[in-house]
């Protein structure tokens, strides 16, 4: 029999099942399971059909089983010419091409033997399996089984980049293939920069993993690395093994070498593992792990070294978080931090903000609604290393809290915080002892769709009971009633900026909070501090944070915001405001050691922050004073970040003898290829309040952490090159050195400085980071 055409579709030796397949109704109602609580129902009615139940169970998470195994599975091909054998086989010629599930064959000649459901392919062969591609002159592959040989093949993973080449593939059936004198890499494959020889080369899409034996590393033709046993992964899934080992050089730890390895222990538990061994320290044993349940999640870290050979020490750091989220209705946790000694962060941090630590909570804490009421129990206690020790926070062993919101109950909102505290701390003369708070208030809500009103009071009783007080009585009652109304208005109108339909806004807004005096020089502060003049801030009653004090005001907020609103998407191109809070009496309650508001005015908080356009965006807030015309505080921020390998970030911090800072931090492009990678973090601070003894001293102007290096970018591969130095204590610097290669595909090489630069750089990214495919059918065709 011979019938040429253009395009021939087939279905071969399938009419049986193609006229005597079930129908889907009657199918699907066999296969129902058994109805369970959680079913769901559907009634399917048909014409001439019965009707009957198709029960659907829930299921809490999205699978993907993969392709189902059925048999038998229709067979489809195509080609310019066919020759064959009723019932016993065919010849497909000229563009020829077989399909059937996920599996497409290409070749110059394709021929089929039904009776051993095998296929051999000559010429030009290519064959595609779930994402994975092979090409070579001849193949043949029992397609159900997935069994088979291909001669002097070349393969494509699209799934991780990589390419290759083999003398010879060996389909073993269920995603299994092995290959010998395979060569592996993510290059271009005309003539790579890097490649993977191994004498055998297995993967396994069944555990997603490649193995392969007798494997060297071959860099711009030098041999770097030789294992007898090695394995990657062939997508994104976890799988315990031994990661790319890391080095570093630090002038605190001498050369660093640390080899990870990882235990998948279950899909939702793992740990890895982190030996690092230090020319000057010795080996330090440290770990990861991590959890995750329905009703409860968390991880801890540590670090363990038996004998440090600088100090004679045992040295150790723990971090370990946790949170219940529903055991019979109760939540809990805790957060517990600790260290071995004072220097721990100066010896052994990599960052200048693990190094500035110096109180280090430890905090457990239960909590449960019952009905309205929501009710916490917490123990708060802190490890205070080095300047700490001299004004350490108090720890509160323990505190319970019980509160209730009710909202529009007949209009109004209510609600009532109450809080029992036991407060202490290692400092002799510190006032010790409880306080009891009971804080219910009241709102009444007016507002329509372009303005509010809402009226509020409140009432703050608090009760002290004091084992130790230096500056007064043990027991101390107090009793304030504060009264605010805040009030606004939201107007809008259409406008055009750089040939954009935009909406601006007018926001202007009133608050006012009125609170009597009453005198609390003799009450401790356990948590209260003055709060930072914001924007937030502002618009709130008091003018301290914790429950120590309670300022008097009679006090009025002015404040105004205007936005630029981009009508598709509702994102905020520009958004700027301008508020003061104007004083009708003067302060009459201060913290121990802060001098008391004499000024009728705050200072004028200014904020404005938007994109431009051209890549360009800010992000800016300053606090004006009138009388003396000055600038307390300044926080300003501008990026430029035309494309992703053009990034440029310049930013001040300024508060008056407090902090002055110059932050600026890049990657831009030097030459083909080369990107230099930076940041320059600049103390200009001369003069500076010790918040401890009251007295203003001076300071050195000094770089308080610097980073520079270079990126090497080509198609498969990229190396690093970084400095960091950075201050850990008083006097105290550490200074580390990072180069690392990166194989696209394969691992990372060397000491890892990229937790350096996504840290130091805002808006830094891995060039060769791709996102992940959607599903398994990437790369399907």
């Amino acid at each position: 029999m011979r019938l040429p055409s253009v395009a021939i579709g087939l279905c071969v030796a399938l009419l049986p099942l193609c006229l005597g397949a079930q129908s889907p109704a009657k199918e699907l109602s066999d296969a129902a399971p058994p109805q369970r609580p959680d079913a769901a129902v559907a009634a399917v009615v048909e014409p001439g059909a019965a009707t009957f139940e198709l029960k659907l169970r829930l299921d809490p998470e999205l699978h993907d089983p993969g392709p189902a195994r059925r048999q038998p599975r229709p067979l489809f091909g195509r080609g310019d010419q066919l020759d064959g054998r009723e019932a016993r086989d065919f010849t497909l010629r000229g563009a020829a091409e077989l399909r059937r599930g996920g599996t497409v064959i290409r070749a110059d000649r394709l021929t089929y033997y039904e009776a051993d459901d095998e296929v051999i392919a000559i010429g030009n062969v290519r064959i595609a399996r779930e994402g994975q591609v092979f090409t070579g002159p001849q193949l043949q592959l029992k397609l159900d089984a997935g069994t088979g040989g291909f001669d002097n093949p070349r393969f494509s993973l699209p799934l991780t980049g990589g390419r290759g080449s083999a003398s010879r593939i060996d389909f073993k059936g269920d995603g299994q293939v092995d290959m010998s004198d395979a060569v592996y890499t993510s290059c271009r494959p005309e003539d790579p920069d890097w490649y993977l020889k191994a004498d055998t080369l297995s993967l396994d899409e069944a555990s997603d993993e490649g193995v392969g034996k007798s494997a060297r590393l071959v860099f711009m033709g030098v041999p770097i690395l030789g294992s007898p046993v090695f394995s990657f992964p062939l997508g994104d899934q976890r799988r315990s093994g031994v990661l790319a080992p890391t080095l570093s050089l630090t002038s605190t730890t001498g050369g660093e070498i640390r080899v990870p390895y990882y235990w998948d222990i279950a899909p939702n538990r793992d740990f890895t593992f982190l030996p690092m061994l230090m020319a000057r320290r010795g080996l330090q044993l440290g770990g990861i792990g991590r959890y995750l349940e329905p009703t409860y999640y968390g991880e801890t870290s540590f670090e363990y070294l038996y004998n440090d050979r600088e100090t004679g020490t045992t040295r150790w750091l723990l971090n370990s978080t946790h949170t219940l989220t529903n055991w019979n209705g109760w939540s809990a946790g805790w957060l517990l931090r600790g260290v071995s000694d004072d220097n721990y962060f100066v010896d052994f941090s990599r960052t200048i903000l693990a190094s500035s630590e110096r109180s280090l909570p430890r905090i457990a804490y239960a909590a449960r609604s019952f009905g309205e009421w929501t009710f916490q129990a917490r123990a708060l206690q802190y490890q205070n290393i080095l300047d700490a020790r001299a004004a350490p926070p108090y720890n509160r062993l323990p505190q319970l809290l019980l509160s209730t919101v009710r909202r529009d109950q007949l209009g109004f909102d209510y609600g009532l915080l109450s809080d029992a505290s036991w407060f202490s701390r290692d400092l002799p003369g510190s006032p010790e002892g409880g306080r009891f708070i009971v804080n219910p208030w009241v709102s009444r809500p007016f507002g329509g769709p372009g303005w509010f009103v809402v009226p509020r009071a409140s009432l703050n009783a608090t009760y002290y009971r004091l084992d130790v007080n230096p500056s007064g009585p043990t027991d101390i009652n107090r009793t304030l009633p504060t009264l605010s109304l805040d009030s606004g208005l939201v107007m809008e109108r259409s406008t055009r900026f750089r040939e954009r339909d935009l909406i601006q806004t007018l926001e202007p807004r009133l608050f006012y909070a009125y609170t009597p005096y009453k005198d609390q020089n003799q009450i401790p502060v356990f948590d209260s501090a003055q709060n930072d003049l914001n924007f937030s801030t502002l618009f709130t009653e008091n003018i301290f944070s914790g429950g120590d004090r309670i300022a008097n005001a009679n006090q009025l907020t002015p404040g105004l915001i205007s936005r630029l609103i981009d009508p598709n998407t509702g994102a905020d191109l520009l958004r700027m405001g301008v508020a003061q809070r104007l004083y009708f009496e003067p302060q009459l309650v201060t913290l121990p050691g802060v001098p008391s508001r004499t000024a009728s005015r705050s200072d004028v908080i200014l904020a404005a922050a938007g994109d431009v356009g051209g890549g360009h965006s800010f992000d800016a807030g300053m606090t004006f004073s009138l009388n003396p015309a000055d600038v307390p505080r300044l926080n300003a921020a501008w990026r430029w970040w035309p494309s992703d390998v053009r990034l440029l970030n310049l930013a001040a911090r300024y508060r008056a003898l407090d902090y002055a800072q110059i932050d600026l931090s890049w990657r831009w492009p030097v030459a083909r290829r080369w990107s230099a990678l930076g940041r320059i973090n600049y103390s200009v601070l001369r003069k500076q309040l010790n918040t401890t003894t009251g007295a203003i001293q001076a300071v050195d102007p000094e770089l308080l952490e610097g980073v520079a290096g270079f990126e090497y970018s080509a198609d498969c591969w990229i190396t690093r090159f970084v400095v960091q130095r950075f201050v850990t204590a008083q006097g105290q610097q550490t200074t580390g050195f990072f180069v690392q290669l990166e194989l696209s595909g394969l691992a990372r090489i060397g000491l890892d400085p990229l937790d350096i630069l996504r840290r130091s750089i805002p808006g830094y990214r891995i060039p060769s980071q791709r996102p992940a495919p959607p599903s398994r059918f990437y790369g399907y065709e």
